[in-house]
Order: structure tokens, then sequence, then C-alpha cells
């Protein structure tokens, strides 16, 4: 990468770019936060819709700024799950949002490759996608028969190890509306892929991102760097730059930048919540 060509990249995307791809970001995580609470409320958690949104960015500044995708994710659990819920099945509701994430994300990915056949992608690439959303279903619909077979039902452990995996739920129109909801904030994301593409005056056929982005973003939530950063970028240069050059390197490293700008921003937002709430809780002092 020429540095003095990618800083020059930088300062040619217009900033009403930037500031679209970060509103377009936000957007996508109240999505998200809508989601991730109607699996809350399915596995029993009683939590409004602003309480899990409040919980959720919280969440995301601590990923970002404070203890990483982990820490985060425990802290949102404990939020969400106040004094009148167990912090235990808080956490287990976002470990169910991931999970459902994770499949559907690998689905769209798979079914796309099958669908459009690109030719950049082998049949073990399109194996793979479709090997993670299979296990994700299947251990959705067996956890509660494989945590009996670890551990007995009338053992304390077991018995809370049992009602953490009902977190998962099986309501066929719970998993349905989630499912479209998952759906709508992927497309979401991958129209902001196109937009950014496009401020650098290039047309990315959407088909081609349907097919990518899920691929990349599966890479970039796996806990082996801060905020995807390095290995997002390194999946815009494969597949933009090096697989079909629709990019070149500079403008798909300055993709990752802006991506980046948006994550830290929305990032932000948790962190101005966190400040006015005090002490991070909604109905009782939880970290006092």
């Amino acid at each position: 990468v020429d540095l003095r060509f990618f800083v020059k990249t930088l300062l040619e995307i217009p900033p009403e770019i930037s500031l679209l791809v970060v509103i377009g970001y936000i957007a996508g995580q109240v999505i998200s936060a809508f989601k991730w609470r109607l699996l809350a409320v399915a596995g029993g958690i009683s939590v409004t819709f602003r309480e899990a949104l409040k919980a959720y960015f919280i969440g995301m500044f601590v990923n970002c700024f404070g203890l990483g995708m982990v820490g985060g994710d425990v802290v949102r659990g404990v939020l969400v799950s106040g004094d009148s819920h167990s912090r235990t099945l808080g956490v287990t509701s976002v470990i169910a949002d991931r999970l459902h994430g994770l499949a559907v994300l690998a689905g769209m990915g798979a079914l796309s490759a099958v669908i459009f056949r690109p030719d950049f992608l082998d049949l073990s690439m399109i194996l793979l996608l479709s090997g993670i959303g299979i296990s994700v279903a299947v251990g959705w619909i067996f956890a509660p028969q494989v945590a009996e077979l670890l551990l007995p039902r009338e053992s304390q452990f077991g018995a809370k190890l049992v009602k953490s995996t009902m977190m998962l739920t099986r309501d066929s129109r719970v998993l349905i509306s989630t499912t479209l909801v998952s759906i709508a904030f992927h497309l979401c994301q991958i129209g902001l892929h196109w937009i950014m593409a496009m401020s650098f005056g290039v047309s990315i056929p959407i088909v081609y991102l349907i097919v990518t982005v899920p691929f990349i973003n599966i890479l970039s939530s796996l806990p082996i760097s801060w905020n995807g950063v390095g290995v997002r970028e390194a999946g815009y240069l494969f597949f933009f730059s090096q697989q079909h050059p629709f990019l070149t390197q500079e403008q798909a490293v300055a993709m990752g930048v802006i991506w980046l700008i948006g994550v830290t921003v929305a990032s932000s937002i948790g962190g101005i919540v966190a400040f006015l709430s005090k002490d991070f809780s909604f109905r009782s002092p939880v970290y006092q």
C-alpha cells in the first residue's frame, strides 16, 4: 500500500459519505438490539426495547474501548438481567443473539454462493459456510438434551445449565421474526459497503457484496483483533482488490478506515449513555 496515495484517497472521500456510513451503522445496531430483545423476551427476560437498546450500546462501548468483545457481551448480559433475572440468563441471551446472527450470516453467504455461483469461491468454502449454519441450527435445537447428558438436571449446576439453554427459543414465530430482522440488519451493512465503494467512484455489484461481505463479517467478528482491525482490511484487500480488482489496495484499506469510524462513533454513544447512567444500571445498583 502506497502511504501517500492512501492518505490522498482518504482525503478525497466526501464527508457526507462518511457521515452516511456512521448513521447507517448506528441504525444497523438499533436493528440488532431490537432482534436481541426479541430473543431475550422469548427466553424469559422481561425487558423493554429502551432498556435493551441502552444495554446494547453500553456493551458496544465496553467492547470497543474496554474489555473487548467478550467483556462487552458480559456487560450487556448483566445489564439486561437487572435485579429480576439471573445474570447467567442475561449473558446466555447475548450468546443466543451471537449464535443466531452467525447462523443467519453463514446461511446468507452460502445460499448466495449456491445461487449466484461466484467464480472465486470453491466448493470447500461453500461447504464451510453451510457447515457453520447447520451446526449452529442443530446445536440450537438439541442444546437442552446435550446439557442434560453433560450434567444431570437434578444437580444445581445442571438445572441452571438446562434453564440457560431455554434461551434458545423453539417458538417458530420468534425464530422467523428474528431471522427476518437479522437479514434486514445484514442487508443494511451490505448496502453500506456499496455506498463506500461508490464514494471511490466504483460500483461493486450488489450480488458480489451479498456473497463476500458475510465472509468478511464472520472473520472480523472473531475475538482475535480489536474491532476486526486488520482482519477486515485483509478481507477487503482479498475480495475487492485481488480476486476482483474493483478497488485499489489503498481504497480497500480506506474502506476499512471508514467502517472503523462508524464502529467508533456508534460505540462512543454507548460511553455517553454509560456516563449518564452513573452506575450502569437500569433497576438496581449492580456495580455498587
